[in-house]
Formats: structure tokens, C-alpha cells, sequence
């Protein structure tokens, strides 16, 4: 899934369950669920090739902006799901972003595991690639979009920001 469904669906519990243990719980685990539906991830070269062999840092920038672009537009939308939530609540804030921190969280660890080298780490790397993601039965198919892929995701997002509103 891209970074904008995870987050959209992390606001959606985190502004709907406003209890931090379930929200963790259920960030997580729902961000692995979503990561097994059918869906498309933009390529990230650098992250998943050249960097952990040449270490050089210049080559995650490309992999990055598309990572920080995908992130900046899932926080507008909640931005303007936040301006028709008047007064907005502290605490009804904190709960929105510790359920995004907790959707994101799976990446972000996968992300640094996968950066740092060593035996285990690529065991633990193709554990969550092969066992705990999404893969396509044709190989040929992985990384196109389809519409099935693109689907799932409008989908989901649209579902959480109608769940995130109400």
C-alpha cells in the first residue's frame, strides 16, 4: 500500500478508538492486513537496491521525495478533515497521530532493517516481503498498476476519510 492509504486508515482508528493501547494494536495489525489485499507501490529503487549495496546516501533522495510527497498529501486531507472538527481537541489529536505513527510503524521498521546489512536482517527482510506482503502469482504482474490494485486503495482511503469524518 502506499504511505496515503496507511495513514488514512491510521487517523480513522486513531479518531475512532481514542484508547492508545488499541490503537497500537490495531494500527499494526491492520497495516498487515492491508499489506496482504491486492494493491500497487510505486517503486523505490534506491531503497531496495542500490543504496544497501553502495551506501551511498545522494541515491535514497529520488525514493524519498516520492515517499515525502505520498505523506505530505494523506496530511493535507487530514488537514482539512482537522478544519470541520471545531474545537479541535488535543487529546482527539494525539489519538489521530499515535494511530498514524502505529499504521506507519511496520514501514518504518521494515525501511531500517531493510537499510542495514547483515544475514539476519535479509532473513527478517524476506520474511516480511514474501510471507507478511502482498505478491502477485505472476511475477510479470508485480509493480504494474492494475485496476484491481488501484481500486483497493481508493477504496480504502475513501472508506477511512467517510469513517474519519464521522
Amino acid at each position: 500500500m502506499i504511505l496515503t492509504t496507511h495513514i488514512m486508515v491510521g487517523a480513522a482508528i486513531g479518531a475512532k478508538t481514542q484508547n492508545l493501547g488499541l490503537i497500537i494494536i490495531l494500527g499494526i495489525v491492520i497495516h498487515f492486513i492491508m499489506d496482504k489485499v491486492p494493491h500497487w507501490d510505486y517503486p523505490l529503487p534506491s531503497v531496495f537496491g542500490g543504496f544497501r549495496k553502495d551506501k551511498k546516501i545522494k541515491q535514497l533522495l529520488p525514493d524519498f521525495v516520492k515517499m515525502s510527497i505520498d505523506i505530505v498529501v494523506a496530511f493535507l486531507i487530514i488537514f482539512l478533515i482537522l478544519q470541520n472538527k471545531k474545537p479541535l481537541d488535543p487529546n482527539y489529536l494525539s489519538f489521530v497521530l499515535s494511530g498514524i505513527f502505529a499504521s506507519l510503524f511496520p514501514d518504518i521498521f521494515f525501511g531500517i532493517v531493510y537499510l542495514i546489512p547483515g544475514k539476519s536482517m535479509e532473513r527478517l527482510n524476506y520474511i516480511c516481503n514474501h510471507y507478511l506482503h502482498y505478491r502477485p502469482k505472476d511475477k510479470e504482474k508485480e509493480g504494474k498498476i492494475t485496476f484491481l490494485k488501484l481500486t483497493t486503495q481508493i477504496l480504502i482511503i475513501i472508506l477511512s476519510t467517510i469513517i474519519f469524518f464521522s
